[in-house]
């Protein structure tokens, strides 16, 4: 396989090991230097104190600042590791770099001479590893023209010389992640959380345990075998062969911060655990670096990662390195090795600080943050959110939650900037609580860089108070005459059952449960639902009503498995992956939003090419429109307008845009139009069982026709169809009771009418 079709690879492995459901989904200034006895400890104070904001008239001050040092000429991202050798060499190794070395700490490097090129031309690199003895081992991945995966491990040893051992084991599962403490000394772990020695001599990986996860990493301390997760940190001892005592504070630690945030298939890490002088650990993670003296009580926070690499979701941390003066490096998935240096001049926190609130975490959120401090190292963002990504399990409701943000910008404590996603924008901007962002608008229009009609979604004849950063193209996919043949919710339910006549079994649509049914309908016709901040009965009667007939078609032919693999499925599907559960013939036509030009336009264009099917704006009760995302307010009782302003203009900007890869198409044109340049073949991909039989759906880049079809559809997209939070979420609650028949459409618009009224009326 040649490099160009290996670049195509790299994210392959992750997303063929998902279930179809989110398959698609997938960063300074130098001080002077201070050894870490120097540093303030948080052992032996009162508990918390180190990680606790307090006032005080005095700054608190010391801080680890960041600098950027090169990577070794000809760096690559995939199989990248980094240690230190018991030497105290630092040691780097790529796919393309090869193991290097440096004398230096990082500043020069130069091949290792005992290296010689053991990774094959096929397949691709999903981890590595170094040893402090300087020997290597990675995981290697093979697709075989069936398109089955083959793990093998690979090493070499201190000499130079190469090795290999299968990846599989007997039961079938398979090696995908590796570690190394010496030559001798290897370790594996599986997506199931089997934890292995790899036996060089004999050939074969031997069970050491079992653990309830996968963990993200595994590092060594002494004859400890330490596995990051999730839950915790699982300590095994390799000398007695059993589990040791877990560190409670810790595994608190992980749950509470670490929770849903690792990604336990790619090749770089949400957490890192890093053993450190005597029984010290260190934990990165996206929300900084800390120490902690085993067995003791406190977390002490480093690094804050609000304004540090450590919180940009750009970057997947690779590896982690303490250096002998205090110092830390850091190998992330970006173009520059990271050094951090504590400066006892700097303030522990920047004195000018920048509020930012969404309702639910945001990584596009994140990602302009990391920009921004980078831009502005004088100023602290501080990012709150209600609930985290994809979790609303807090005790706190939507209600609760928008009217205490409502009490704090009334009283002119709130946020500065607010993502208003998942919020009814009029209730701010009606009741003057946001600032005008006319100039702002004005500006990028005059310089056409941005798609006016979604940029200008929420102006008004007073002002422009809220502005869109990205947006989703809610689109119909299928057959010509099927998509055709749809104007409203009335024909869309005739489609869907003329198609249930010609196809008994399957699904038509894509939804396995009733309340997947109401997201994927709601997204074009929720906005038809309120007149005024009156709700329209009459509309959500129709809709429910129309609702029953599309589920009741859908599900005749949902066969038992298909509900026992989605039928749990509690968002909405992407068009993407709607697109993906063509393979094997199961959609019939695709009523999402897409907006991602790889993820979901990619999957598109593939079934375009191969059925032939076609995709068009998808018409609701109020006309064809698009989903403003990532909507931009600031607070008009911010005492920071001026940093404010300059965060929106940042996440509106080409710079930042064209690097942001959360959900979202760009509302910037160059950014949009940037979207399909790549360097190289890409090959995304998600796999599932059902009926015994293994069904794979892989695909790259969308054609040049499809793309073009989707900047059409932007451009010509009339109005927003962004619904109302809280009445959605009623909808929802009520509409679940009417398509599974233990309510009836009367009942259920009273109950909507009477759980929304005080809301509607405030």
């Amino acid at each position: 396989m040649d490099r160009k079709k290996r670049n195509g690879w790299k994210r392959l492995t992750a997303l063929l090991l998902c279930i179809l459901y989110g398959s698609a989904i997938i960063l300074s200034t130098t001080g002077c230097g201070r050894t870490a006895a120097e540093i303030p400890s948080a052992e032996g104070t009162e508990e918390g104190s180190s990680t606790e904001e307090t006032e005080s008239s005095v700054a608190a001050m010391g801080r680890y600042m960041e600098s950027a040092t090169p990577l070794p000429e000809g760096a690559d991202s995939e199989g990248r590791t980094m240690t230190m050798l018991s030497d105290n060499r630092l040691a780097y190794f790529d796919v393309e770099a090869g193991l290097v070395l440096s004398e230096d700490e990082g500043k020069s490097w130069s091949p290792a001479e005992t290296y010689s090129n053991i990774v094959p031309r096929d397949g691709f690199v999903n981890n590595s590893s170094i040893a402090p003895d300087g020997s290597l081992i990675l995981c290697h991945v093979q697709s075989l023209p069936n398109q089955e995966l083959v793990y093998n491990i690979i090493g070499m040893d201190t000499a130079g010389n190469k090795r290999e051992v299968p990846g599989r084991l007997e039961d079938g599962d398979y090696i995908n992640k590796v570690f190394a403490k010496s030559e001798t000394e290897c370790f594996g772990s599986t997506v199931s959380g089997k934890i292995c020695s790899i036996d060089w001599e004999n050939g074969k990986v031997n069970l050491l345990f079992t653990l309830s996860e996968q963990p993200e990493m595994m590092a060594f301390a002494g004859t400890q075998l330490l596995c990051l997760g999730n839950s915790g940190v699982a300590i095994y001892d390799t000398e007695q062969g059993s589990m040791l005592e877990r560190d409670t504070v810790l595994d608190d630690y992980c749950k509470n911060n670490l929770k849903g945030r690792l990604n336990n298939t790619s090749g770089s890490y949400g957490g890192i655990v890093l053993p450190g002088e005597e029984d010290t650990l260190y934990i990165a993670d996206s929300s900084g670096l800390y120490r902690h003296v085993r067995n003791g009580s406190v977390m002490e926070q480093l690094v804050e990662g609000s304004f540090s690499s450590f919180g940009d979701p750009m970057l997947g941390m690779c590896a982690l390195v303490r250096l002998e003066s205090g110092e830390f490096l850091l190998l992330t998935t970006g173009e520059d090795l990271i050094r951090f240096t504590y400066d006892p001049n700097e303030p522990t926190v920047p004195e000018k600080q920048l509020k930012i609130y969404s309702l639910e975490e945001n990584f596009s959120i994140k990602q302009a943050m990391a920009l921004f401090q980078k831009q502005n190292p004088d100023v602290y963002v501080k990012y709150e959110y209600t609930y985290d990504f994809m979790e609303k399990d807090s005790s706190m409701t939507v209600t609760d939650a928008l009217k205490n943000l409502n009490v704090e910008l009334l009283g002119g404590t709130g946020p500065d900037v607010i993502l208003l996603d998942g919020m009814d924008a009029s209730v701010y901007s009606g009741k003057g609580m946001l600032a005008d962002l006319s100039p702002v608008l004005k500006e990028l229009v005059d310089q056409q860089a941005v798609f006016e009609n979604i940029a200008s979604a929420f102006k008004q004849e007073n002002g422009t108070f809220v502005i869109p950063a990205s947006f989703g193209l809610p689109l119909l996919f299928g057959r010509q005459e099927d998509v055709e043949a749809v104007k409203d919710m009335d024909s869309l339910a005739a489609v869907v059952e003329k198609l249930r006549q010609e196809n008994p079994e399957g699904s038509i649509t894509g939804a396995f449960s009733a309340r997947q049914e109401l997201l994927q309908l709601m997204e074009v016709n929720s906005v038809g639902w309120l007149d005024g901040r009156e709700l329209d009965t009459q509309a959500v009667s129709n809709f429910l009503n129309q609702a029953l007939r599309i589920y009741k078609a859908d599900m005749q032919g949902v066969g038992k498995e298909e509900l026992e693999i989605w039928g749990e499925t509690e968002r909405a599907w992407n068009l993407g992956s709607l697109a993906s559960l063509t393979a094997g013939d199961m959609i019939k036509i695709m009523a999402g939003t897409a907006d991602n030009m790889l993820m979901d336009m990619g999957a598109v264009s593939k079934v375009v090419e191969e059925q032939g099917y076609v995709f068009d704006l998808w018409p609701g009760e109020e006309g064809t429109g698009y989903l403003p995302m990532d909507k931009l307010a600031v607070s008009a009782s911010s005492t920071q307008q001026e940093q404010a302003v300059n965060f929106v203009k940042l996440m509106l900007g080409e710079e930042y845009q064209k690097m942001n890869t959360g959900s979202g198409f760009p509302v910037n044109r160059a950014a949009f139009d940037s979207q399909d340049e790549t360097d190289g073949e890409m090959s995304m991909g998600t796999g599932w069982k059902i009926g015994g039989k293994d069904m794979q759906f892989s695909y790259g880049y969308p054609t040049e026709a499809v793309a073009t079809r989707v900047k059409e559809l932007a451009q010509n997209a009339e109005i927003s169809l962004e619904g109302n939070v809280v009445l959605e979420e009623a909808v929802v609650e009520f509409g679940v009771q009417v398509l599974t028949g233990s309510m009836s459409v009367e009942q259920a618009v009273k109950e909507i009418q009477q759980k929304t009224a005080i809301y509607l009326s405030e």
